[in-house]
């Protein structure tokens, strides 16, 4: 008799993630749409948060741009243990967690850096969580012995072993550049939000610190 399939041994179904990230973008959207930044818009601390969401979503990219090179497209055909994924099992998430924090922060509010960036963590974080599980199944005391070595989520730098060169896939890193196109746009849409806020053409409703 065949078993039923359980969460352990079926792979998650991205989609959710992906529709999950997609709300709190319509959100986070929605949000700075009608607030505004309580920092003045010349002063040091706005300047502040700007410049450390830039840097934060630089590094995001270079982040998962590394993953990717490390991984390709071999998720769940072959258990990759260098390079980022030495550090923590899931490079790509904390990557882009980290953009996500950067373009919080560029839009000059820390309730809003808080509020969406610890939203985005749950959904990484499940998500980690229902792949460990499947993961755990897939290639069994494996992966259970890196999982006993290597954090889940934040990263242990101490562990970092770089490992030998990988080929890796160009439509993943396609996918990635893409993907690193899209949240360089938010700088500029930033920037005139914060202009239209400014000049009155869009009045906010609330302003945040």
């Amino acid at each position: 008799m065949t078993s039923l399939a359980t969460s352990s041994n079926r792979p998650f179904r991205q989609k959710r993630r992906i529709w999950a990230l997609w709300v709190l973008t319509a959100a986070f959207i929605t949000f700075q749409l009608f607030t505004r930044s309580g920092f003045p818009p010349e002063g040091l601390v706005l300047g502040i948060l700007e410049q450390a969401g830039i840097l934060l979503i630089m590094l995001g990219i270079i982040g998962r741009i590394w993953s990717i090179i490390y991984v390709g497209g071999r998720k769940n055909s072959e258990l990759v243990t260098d390079g980022p994924y030495s550090v923590t099992r899931n490079p790509l998430y904390v990557s882009s967690l980290m953009a996500i924090l950067g373009i919080c922060l560029i839009f000059g509010s820390f309730l809003a850096a808080a509020i969406f960036t610890l939203l985005a963590y749950l959904v990484f974080f499940y998500t980690a969580k229902r792949e460990a599980q499947y993961l755990s199944h897939l290639f069994g005391e494996q992966y259970d012995t890196y999982a006993r070595r290597t954090p889940l989520f934040w990263p242990a730098f101490s562990n970092l072993h770089w490992g030998q060169g990988r080929a890796f896939s160009p439509y993943a890193l396609s996918v990635t550049s893409r993907d690193a196109l899209f949240i360089l746009a938010i700088i500029p849409i930033a920037e005139f939000v914060e202009y239209l806020h400014a000049s009155g053409f869009l009045p906010a409703a609330i302003t945040v610190p």
